[in-house]
C-alpha cells in the first residue's frame, strides 16, 4: 500500500476513531485501526466489540493496500508533523510515514485479525445530532457503572411525544428523564444502549456536526453522517424498569429556590461531608437549611431563602446525587418537589418541563 493523505484529516480521523480501540487480552489487534486504500476510496476503522467507527479520508492512491496500525502509536506519530501531506507506505510487516523531513516505521498486525465490519441495514430516520447527543449527556450520569444489571447501565431511548425523543437513565437510587426534540421523527421500538456507548455517540455527534440518519435492529443502532462516518454499537436486550411507577403523582413540599444559591451551598457543605456523602436538607415555612457533618472535620450549615409549600421535614441525600443534574439544568430556578419522609424527591425547572430528576433519601 501507498496513499499520500492531507495531514489534518488523518489526525481529525484518527482523533476520532483512536478511542475506540481499546487493549485487549484475547485479540491484541483490537488496539489498532484498520486502514484501507480500495477502489479509489480510504477508510479508517476501529472497533472494541462493543461500539465500532468507520471515517472516509480524502487522499491519493498509488497503490491499493489494507493494514492494521496501532491506533495510539499512529496518532502520537503524526500530530506533531508540520507538513500538509503525510505519505504512508508499506513494507512487509512495517508502516513507513513519510514527510519531507521525518520518517517513521511503525510495526503493524496482522490485518486478517482484524474484525470483518458490516453496515447495518434496515430503515433510516433522520435524526438532529446536537440535539440527541444532548439528550444522551443529559441522562447518562444516572446509569448504573456497574454490569449486574445491564439494563441499569444503559441509556433508555423512547418516544413517548410526536415529534420528539425521550431519553431516561437509573441506578435505582436516582433516575434522569430528558425529552428533547426531534422533528419528523417515528421511532417504532424503544431501545436501551450502553450509557458508555451512548456517550460515545453523543461525542461522535458533537465532532462531527453533521445530522445523521438512524437505523436500527433487534441488537444494534448505528449512526450514519453525510460525511461519510459511521458508527454502530450493540443494544442491550431486557426490559428498561417501569419507571413510571415509582415516580410519585402527590407530594407533601415544594420548594423553588435558585440554582445558583444551591450549587454555591453545597460547595460549602462538601467541605464537611462524611464518607457517605450526606447531607442534610431541612424545610421551614421560608427556608431551606442545608447542613453536613464529618465528625473528623466538623460541621456546617447553610440557609437559603426560598419559596417554600407544605409540610415542614427533614432529609438526608446523597449530596452528590443532587449536584449532577444541577449543570444539565437550564432554568436559573429549581423546584425540588418531597414526596415525605423516605420516600423520593423530584427535581424539575420552574418553567423548563422538559427533564425531571428522582433522588432516594438515605437513611440516618
Amino acid at each position: 500500500m501507498e496513499i499520500t493523505i492531507p495531514h489534518q484529516q488523518l489526525t481529525q480521523a484518527l482523533e476520532l476513531v483512536g478511542r475506540i480501540s481499546t487493549k485487549h487480552v484475547t485479540l491484541p489487534v483490537l488496539q489498532c485501526v484498520r486502514l484501507e486504500a480500495k477502489e479509489g476510496v480510504i477508510t479508517i476503522q476501529a472497533t472494541n466489540l462493543e461500539i465500532s467507527l468507520e471515517a472516509i479520508i480524502k487522499g491519493t492512491i498509488a497503490e491499493e493496500g489494507v493494514v492494521a496500525i496501532p491506533a495510539q502509536i499512529f496518532l502520537q506519530s503524526i500530530q506533531f508533523i508540520n507538513q500538509k501531506e503525510i505519505t504512508l507506505r508499506t513494507e512487509d510487516q512495517v508502516l513507513q510515514i513519510e514527510t519531507e523531513n521525518t520518517n517513521t516505521s511503525i510495526k503493524t498486525f496482522a490485518v486478517d485479525e482484524f474484525p470483518n465490519l458490516r453496515q447495518l441495514q434496515g430503515e433510516e430516520l433522520q435524526l438532529q445530532g446536537k440535539s440527541f447527543a444532548y439528550g444522551i449527556k443529559s441522562v447518562a450520569f444516572s446509569a448504573s457503572v456497574t454490569s449486574i444489571k445491564p439494563e441499569l447501565g444503559s441509556v433508555f431511548v423512547q418516544q413517548k411525544q410526536e415529534h420528539s425523543l425521550t431519553f431516561v437513565a437509573t441506578d435505582s437510587f436516582r433516575l434522569m428523564e430528558k425529552t428533547i426534540p426531534q422533528k419528523s421523527l417515528v421511532l417504532q421500538d424503544s431501545l436501551m444502549i450502553p450509557s458508555k456507548n451512548a456517550v460515545e455517540l453523543a461525542r461522535i455527534c458533537e465532532v462531527v456536526n453533521e445530522d445523521p440518519v438512524f437505523i436500527t435492529n433487534d441488537n444494534q443502532c448505528a449512526l450514519r453522517f453525510p460525511c461519510g462516518v459511521y458508527v454502530s454499537t450493540r443494544l442491550v436486550t431486557g426490559n428498561f424498569p417501569d419507571y413510571a411507577q415509582i415516580i410519585p403523582k402527590e407530594f407533601v413540599s415544594h420548594v423553588v429556590v435558585l440554582k445558583d444559591n444551591l450549587s454555591k451551598s453545597f460547595k460549602k457543605t462538601s467541605t464537611f461531608l462524611n464518607k457517605f456523602r450526606q447531607v442534610s436538607l431541612m424545610l421551614t415555612a421560608k427556608n431551606l437549611t442545608i447542613s453536613s457533618q464529618n465528625n473528623e472535620v466538623g460541621h456546617t450549615t447553610d440557609t437559603l431563602k426560598a419559596q417554600v409549600e407544605g409540610e415542614e421535614l427533614s432529609l438526608n441525600f446523597n449530596q452528590q446525587y443532587i449536584m449532577d443534574p444541577l449543570s444539565h439544568i437550564q432554568d436559573d430556578s429549581i423546584k425540588m418537589s418531597f414526596a415525605g419522609i423516605g420516600r423520593a424527591m423530584i427535581i424539575q425547572g420552574v418553567s423548563d418541563k422538559s427533564f425531571r430528576y428522582l433522588v432516594m433519601p438515605m437513611n440516618k
